[in-house]
């Protein structure tokens, strides 16, 4: 029988392996202080090397104290390029770690960071600034989470309650049936079927530009939503998959749309199943982009005589009316592509408010016509007793 081999006690540092799998590596150093490294192993052997390195470091004199002491900025550094979020999001952490984190804390070890450094640090944004105030704290919250989980720092110090959140100065407008016929009216012949679906199907932006060919099932009038085109970033592509895996769902468009859908596959969709519905101009083996779009919106909107209208209001106008037809919250969270009731349960709020004032100003006109004919009765039995 083979002998059970003996666990040795380890002569410096210490090695543990982590919820994720990987390895942490520390030890004491001559102040008595435990210094973990800056970031974490695959295998348990890189860490005894490290730790080697350290152990060496102390015995020659070399050892200088500050090469575990990974900073914010560091760290951020080799975060971003390896989390796990589609480009165009990569994109724009980068942004805020830029210019809201690494001003800030970039040359701050992150063992430092106390939640009393990150409430001053809040209070530099200025009042009107309010997004990017919330969205610059949900990114260095996840940067410490995820340095938690890397065993750098203990727990995060991230964590003022409300801080990335905020109210948007603006909510979606619902605009009425004949504002999006006069809006679509107003749009080049290859672009208005883009307003109609997004008004009526409830769609995003991307969404819209994002289809093809193959996701037009002309039989069924269906959409099947799966991409969505964004703007370009860094080198990102334009088109990716779509905002998350709920947001993948079909789609039905309303039939008196149906030859508008099939002229459009006729004259102005690229050929080919994967060729796009709303082609770029520049390159139709592109989708139209974002900015050539809201471009083409801002000025339908200005010809319709529509004022203060935003792409986004036709996603809004959509789920209003898919509201008001009585669809529940599990019929509204499959059509608009979400995985939260709240927004559905919104949609179907404002509209029982709507219902109420139409109720409201219906009894006020019957009342109008009550007291009318109230006067008018008096005026008849007068003239009877004269």
């Amino acid at each position: 029988m083979a002998a059970k081999r003996r666990r040795t006690r380890r002569s410096f540092g210490a090695v543990r392996k982590l919820p994720s799998g990987r390895y942490q590596a520390s030890y004491l150093d001559p102040a008595g202080q435990r210094r973990a490294a800056p970031s974490t192993f695959t295998a348990k052997i890189d860490a005894d090397a490290w730790l080697s390195v350290q152990r060496a470091a102390l015995e020659t004199g070399s050892w200088r104290g500050r090469d575990d002491r990974v900073t914010v900025g560091e760290y951020a550094q080799q975060w971003l390029p390896t989390h796990q979020v589609r480009e165009r999001t990569r994109y724009h952490y980068g942004v805020q770690i830029d210019r809201w984190i690494v001003p800030t804390f970039g040359t701050t070890p992150m063992v430092d960071v106390t939640p009393a450094m990150v409430r001053k640090w809040l209070s530099i944004f200025p009042a009107d600034k309010p997004a990017a105030r919330a969205n610059a704290y949900r990114v260095l919250a996840q940067l410490f989470r995820a340095a938690a989980d890397d065993g750098i720092v203990a727990e995060s110090p991230v964590r003022v309650r409300g801080a990335g959140q905020y109210e948007r100065k603006r909510e979606g407008h619902a605009l009425t049936v004949a504002d999006v016929s006069a809006l679509a009216g107003k749009a080049p012949e290859g672009r208005q079927l883009a307003i109609l679906l997004a008004a009526y199907c409830a769609l995003r932006p991307g969404e819209v530009l994002g289809l093809r060919r193959r996701d037009v099932d002309t039989r069924a009038h269906a959409l099947n939503v799966r991409e969505t085109a964004s703007a370009v970033h860094a080198g990102s592509a334009r088109i990716g998959p779509v905002k998350t895996s709920s947001s993948v769902r079909t789609v039905h468009y309303p039939a008196e749309l149906h030859e508008q859908v099939l002229a459009q596959l006729r004259d102005h969709a690229t050929d080919g199943p994967m060729g796009h519905l709303f082609p770029s101009p520049r390159d139709p083996a592109q989708p139209l982009s974002y900015t050539g779009y809201l471009y083409m919106f801002r000025r339908a909107a200005e010809a319709a005589e529509l004022h203060d209208v935003k792409p986004h209001d036709l996603r809004h106008t959509g789920a209003t009316l898919a509201a008001a037809t009585g669809a529940t919250t599990r019929e509204l969270m499959s059509r608009l592509g979400h995985t939260s009731p709240t927004i559905a349960m919104g949609y179907q709020h404002a509209v029982r408010e709507r219902d109420r004032s139409i109720a409201d100003a219906l009894g006020a006109a019957l009342a109008t016509v009550s007291t009318s004919d109230e006067t008018t009765s008096s005026e008849t039995a007068g003239g009877d007793d004269r």
